[in-house]
C-alpha cells in the first residue's frame, strides 16, 4: 500500500511504498486524497520510483521550491517522451527533467539569457530524441503557456537520450562540447563555414560519435600505414587539423587516441574543403 503524501490534482500522487518515493499516475487516483491515505498502487497505470536516499531528498526539496503546475506539466511532459519511443525510460527523468526545468524558469523569471551553444550538435548526434524535445517544448507553450527558448530544446534532448539509454547527460554534453570544438577547428584551418545542414555535417558528426566510443573503449580502427602517408603528403592542410581535433580529443578525454583516427578524420575534412570551394 502507497501512503499519500500529496495529491497534486485528481490524476497524480505523490507518496511512499515501502519506505520509498513514488510519483502515481492514474485516472481519479487523487481524488479527494490527503496526506495519510492510502491507496493500492495497482491502481495507479503508471508509478515513477525515486531510487536511494539522495533522490527521494531531492525531490523532497523540489516540492518545496515550486508549484504544482511545473510538476503538473513536467509529468505530462513525460507521459508525452514514455508515448513518442517505443524504448523503457529511465525512471530519474521524474527527477534530472524536473530539477532542470525548475532552474530553467527561475532564469528566465530573473531575465538571465539561456543559451546552448551546442544545440546544432545535439541535433545532429540525437535526431530522435531532438523531435521529442520539441513536442515537449511545444506542449509546454501550447498547454502551460510557458515560452522556453529553443537552447531548451537541446537540453531536453539531452535529458531524453539519457532516459532511454541510461548516458549521464555529462558524457553526452562532453561528446557535443568535442564535436562543437571540431567543426570550429575546421572552419579556423579551411577558412571556410561549415554547412551544418549538409550531408558531409551529419557523416562528421556521426564518425566523432563513434571515434569518442571508441577512444573510450581502448579500440581503434584498422589503416594501411602508406594511405597516411599519401593522405599526409596529398591533403597537408587537412592532415594537420586531423592531428589537432585528435590531440583536443585525447585531452578532453584523458584517454590515448590511436593515430589511425587521424587517416579518417583526414578523409571526413577533405570533404569540408572540396565543397567549400
Amino acid at each position: 500500500m502507497v501512503t499519500v503524501e500529496k495529491a497534486l490534482n485528481n490524476n497524480v500522487v505523490i507518496g511512499t511504498d515501502e519506505f520509498e518515493e513514488v510519483v502515481l499516475i492514474g485516472r481519479g487516483i487523487g481524488f479527494n486524497k490527503k496526506a495519510g491515505d492510502t491507496l493500492d498502487i495497482d491502481q495507479a497505470e503508471k508509478v515513477y520510483k525515486l531510487e536511494g536516499k539522495q533522490d527521494t531528498s531531492r525531490y523532497q526539496t523540489l516540492l518545496t521550491m515550486a508549484d504544482e503546475t511545473l510538476f503538473q506539466s513536467t509529468l505530462e511532459a513525460i507521459e508525452l517522451i514514455d508515448d513518442m519511443t517505443s524504448e523503457k525510460i529511465n525512471n530519474r527523468i521524474l527527477l534530472s527533467l524536473t530539477d532542470h526545468l525548475l532552474f530553467a524558469m527561475k532564469r528566465m523569471e530573473e531575465g538571465m539569457e539561456i543559451s546552448n551553444p551546442f544545440v546544432n550538435e545535439t541535433k545532429a548526434l540525437y535526431p530522435k530524441e531532438y523531435k521529442i524535445a520539441e513536442a515537449v517544448v511545444e506542449m509546454f507553450t501550447r498547454k502551460y503557456g510557458i515560452h522556453l527558448p529553443e537552447a531548451e530544446v537541446g537540453f531536453i534532448a539531452l535529458h531524453v537520450h539519457s532516459s532511454i539509454y541510461n548516458r549521464s547527460v555529462r558524457d553526452m554534453n562532453m561528446l557535443s562540447e568535442v564535436v562543437h570544438q571540431a567543426i570550429t577547428m575546421i572552419e579556423y584551418g579551411l577558412d571556410t563555414k561549415v554547412d551544418q545542414n549538409s550531408i558531409q555535417y551529419d557523416r562528421f558528426v556521426r564518425h566523432i560519435s563513434f571515434c569518442v566510443q571508441r577512444v573510450m573503449n581502448d579500440e581503434s580502427v584498422p589503416t594501411q600505414e602508406h594511405f597516411d602517408s599519401l593522405l599526409k603528403a596529398q591533403y597537408p592542410v587537412c592532415y594537420n587539423i586531423a592531428v589537432k581535433i585528435v590531440k583536443m580529443i585525447q585531452n578532453k578525454l584523458q584517454r590515448k587516441v590511436y593515430e589511425s583516427e587521424v587517416v579518417y578524420l583526414t578523409m571526413h575534412i577533405q570533404h569540408f574543403e572540396h565543397y567549400s570551394k
